[in-house]
């Protein structure tokens, strides 16, 4: 239940994030999909990104679900 509004008070009210091409990305958990870990963007055009996840798995996500990855 945390992790619910943890990422509606993301989705919401966080600040638009700086995300390149080459950045590792987590998406969090929305209404109409699941948290994906791990995933590295191949291109940003606009407020949407092309993510590649582990198993070479390619989505299209909206750069407010995604949450960069910091070592």
């Amino acid at each position: 239940m945390i992790s619910l509004l943890g990422s509606l008070y993301h989705l919401f009210f966080s600040a638009s994030q700086n995300i390149a091409i080459n950045t590792r990305v987590n998406r969090i958990a929305t209404i109409d999909g699941s948290e994906k870990i791990d995933g590295l963007v191949m291109n940003v055009e606009g407020n949407r990104a092309r993510v590649c996840w582990n198993r070479g798995e390619k989505t299209q996500e909206d750069l407010r679900n995604l949450v960069t990855i910091v070592d």
